[in-house]
């Protein structure tokens, strides 16, 4: 398994508890634990009420129902990952270049996905059985993690104008499959797998752009 960067850990761990500090995040954090142990069906208000700790009314100060603490955990989760990913893209040098970017994108992506196993799960298994409203935010996170490749491969452009203009669409594909794999991963082989792909994943990228 490869290993996490210098201090992942430590920027991880304040990411994580300044977003699930609260009742709310408490509450958040307990519907995700119940669904990857039972999934969504399975999981009762109580099951979410007892891990947090929490009354039913504390529970509806928050939420309208289960569905609803659902999808706010997923966007919740999404959010965790696009934060680290920021934070890692800043400990980068200015004048890093493109495959730099992306190697950090791709390495994050993966160790977020080792470091938050049960999130991970609500958000690339559970998510697409359960509610339209979270499928949707996570293809928000699709587009703009697009967006990312699209604004790094104009910035290798800009510095080697001989690079071909590519389709939204095409690049649109690299986070799509590279979250596909992922999934069957998770499922097949558990979250400690996924950080072992981080190379693949940064050659598939590096390839679809053309840059090497």
């Amino acid at each position: 398994m490869t290993l996490p960067r210098s201090g992942f850990a430590e920027r991880h761990r304040a990411t994580r508890e300044a977003v699930l500090a609260s009742q709310r995040g408490r509450l958040i954090a307990a519907m995700v634990e119940s669904v990857q142990g039972k999934g969504y069906s399975a999981t009762t208000l109580s099951d979410v009420v007892g891990r947090a700790r929490v009354s039913r009314s504390t529970f509806y100060e928050h939420f309208a129902n289960k569905e609803e603490c659902f999808v706010e955990a997923v966007h919740t989760g999404i959010d965790i990952v696009a934060t680290r990913i920021a934070e890692e893209l800043a400990q980068l040098p200015p004048d890093a270049d493109a495959r730099a970017k992306i190697r950090s994108i791709v390495h994050t992506y993966c160790e977020m996905i080792f470091a938050e196993p049960d999130f991970a799960f609500v958000v690339l298994v559970e998510s697409f059985k359960v509610d339209q409203a979270a499928v949707a935010y996570r293809d928000l996170a699709v587009d703009r993690f697009a967006e990312l490749y699209r604004v790094f491969y104009n910035q290798e452009r800009a510095a080697d104008p001989t690079l071909p203009e590519l389709a939204d669409e095409l690049i649109a594909l690299i986070p799509e499959a590279i979250g596909e794999r992922t999934r069957r991963t998770l499922v097949s082989d558990g979250p400690a797998r996924v950080p072992e792909l981080a190379p693949l994943f940064v050659d598939f990228a590096t390839t679809v752009l053309g840059i090497r």
